[in-house]
């Protein structure tokens, strides 16, 4: 049970598969140490993960994440059926997300929204970067949530704006939630801020999910965090100095106390949806969340250090 009452704004990043870590890290936030949520933000797999928990649906993505398989995500497709699809069908993914659309309406369709959610996502003919709120149509919101995790490449862009995941422009939309007033934020990462070597890539799917995902897209976190965490310590600098601090249209500077809770070991492949892997990445977000809230030297507002906890065996499949 919860000990406190402590509302807060939650921001959730991409990272495929990876997304089972928040979940994990989000129930000990939420059960252990009494967050409340006032309002949710997520982009790629977070924004998935921002709907049903704006919905209470805590149970359901629970299971979801202890259910789900590949297929409930995307088709996957032989080699020279993908050479097929790119040279003969003018296809600009390798291979099709469409399921994804089907599980996220099975899942979140008809369900009242108890806190407002927000999901980014990005169109390739614009480069436009869209905040979508959960106020908009029912529909709308939750073609949103599927056009925030289609990642380039590896699946193809929707529709005639060519939208794909929000990541490639806001890993982690902590600039949207500033906006709202937050009483304090909690971000989410699903990436760990050390690279981890991996194996040569043996296909081009390899070399697009590390280019995109583990390089890239990680590359933009960390840039963002970094960046929203420095402005943030600048601004209570001033205000403890008694000075404020105005933005470009006048309005003041607030300091909001942010914590980021991140791994502290590599995850695995993004598109790895095995059970194991999957327990062991709530396990690990369950971990952090509980390292993160001990006392350390830390002032408020700084980003939480990687705690390496223990190394633990994955548990199995019936625990």
């Amino acid at each position: 049970m919860a000990t406190s009452d402590r509302p807060a704004t939650l921001v959730l990043s991409g990272g495929g598969a990876k997304g089972a870590f928040q979940v994990g890290a989000e129930r000990i936030l939420r059960e252990v140490h009494g967050f409340r949520w006032e309002r949710i933000f997520g982009v790629s797999v977070g924004a998935l993960n921002a709907t049903l928990l704006a919905q209470h649906a805590f149970k359901e993505l629970n299971d979801i994440w202890l259910n789900i398989k590949e297929t409930d995500v995307y088709r996957k497709f032989p080699w020279p059926v993908v050479a097929l699809r790119l040279g003969l069908f003018r296809k600009l993914g390798l291979y099709d997300d469409s399921p994804l659309r089907d599980f996220i309406q099975r899942h979140a369709s008809g369900r009242r929204f108890v806190v407002p959610a927000h999901v980014g996502r990005v169109s390739l003919v614009s480069g436009n970067y869209e905040l979508v709120p959960s106020s908009k149509d029912e529909r709308e919101f939750l073609d949103a949530v599927w056009q925030s995790a289609t990642m380039p490449v590896i699946w193809e862009p929707i529709g005639r704006d060519a939208i794909v995941d929000g990541g490639l422009r806001n890993v982690t939309p902590l600039g949207d939630a500033l906006e709202y007033g937050p009483t304090e934020i909690v971000v989410i990462a699903c990436s760990s801020p050390k690279f981890e070597p991996v194996k040569p890539p043996a296909n081009i799917l390899d070399v697009a999910k590390r280019a995109l995902t583990d390089i890239t897209i990680n590359e933009i976190l960390l840039n963002d965090v970094e960046f929203f965490v420095r402005i943030n310590d600048i601004v209570r600098q001033a205000y403890e100095a008694g000075i404020t601090l105005q933005r470009p249209d006048g309005s003041t500077y607030r300091y909001c106390r942010i914590t980021v809770i991140e791994p502290a070991m590599a995850l695995g492949d993004t598109l790895d949806f095995s059970p194991e892997i999957i327990r062991m990445r709530m396990r690990h977000g369950e971990e952090m969340a509980r390292s993160a809230m001990q006392p350390t030297g830390v002032g408020p507002g700084e980003r939480m250090p990687p705690q390496v906890g223990p190394s633990y065996q994955v548990p199995p499949l019936h625990a």
